[in-house]
């Protein structure tokens, strides 16, 4: 008996979002306005090599690389250093920097199909967070009208680990009061998503219509492109 689906947030229910240019620019005028003026190409550099140490970190370790951490890669990679009062508000206005904007965008099929499934399953989200956090994610999802038909989310932020790891799924499904047995996990990266969820024995469906990671197809229970064929899936799987 199938009674909850989880969901990634990043490449399954919303396009992935980068809004690097804005971020590099707040960087930068923090500094300028501390007398550390930095140049576009070292500032991309630094970024650049910040990312590398959260990717490390996310995949050896399991967890997602806090946003002081990052920034604190991001000085030294400069050999500069902002003062401690000013490092908070930075990372706020960087947290929120999707707030004031239409990004990241919902996938297609997504609003429609939802409403749907939260009438006849409980959903739950688990997301690895990069420097947007789970507040702020809560915020995009309540911007869609989306928020209410969640009852439990999992965000690495919050749970202090990151997919595949068992805390994530375990989390939410606390939150959604259900085995994993009786559980679908839907997302986009056929190492973190349908691995993830098959080693805690929850059913692993790939979606495919974002990153299109065939190379995956085979490790799900099933797999889809658009979200007009999930319904069926489900139907499947029960």
């Amino acid at each position: 008996m199938l009674r909850a689906i989880t969901f990634d947030f990043w490449g399954t229910l919303y396009h992935n979002a980068f809004a690097r240019e804005e971020r590099l620019r707040m960087l930068g005028e923090a500094l300028a306005a501390d007398g550390q003026p930095r140049s576009w190409e070292s500032l991309e550099a630094a970024y650049k090599h910040a990312w590398g140490v959260w990717k490390q970190v996310w995949r050896e370790e399991q967890r997602s690389l806090p946003p002081a951490d990052w920034l604190q890669e991001v000085l030294a990679f400069l050999d500069a250093d902002l003062p401690p009062d000013v490092r908070p508000g930075l990372l706020h206005s960087i947290g929120k920097i999707y707030r004031a904007s239409g990004e990241p965008r919902l996938v297609a099929g997504v609003a429609e199909v939802l409403p749907r499934l939260a009438r006849r399953y409980r959903l739950g989200l688990i997301s690895d967070v990069g420097l947007t956090p789970g507040r702020e994610l809560r915020r995009v999802l309540q911007r869609d009208g989306l928020l209410p038909y969640f009852t439990a989310f999992a965000f690495s932020d919050e749970t202090g680990a990151a997919k595949p790891h068992p805390r994530q799924f375990r989390h939410a499904l606390d939150g959604l009061r259900v085995p994993p047995e009786e559980a679908v996990h839907i997302g986009d990266l056929p190492e973190t998503d349908i691995a993830g969820a098959h080693n805690i024995g929850m059913k692993a469906v790939l979606f495919l219509g974002v990153n299109q990671r065939e190379d995956g197809r085979s490790l799900a229970d099933a797999a889809f492109s658009h979200y007009a064929e999930l319904e069926p899936i489900l139907e499947r799987l029960e």
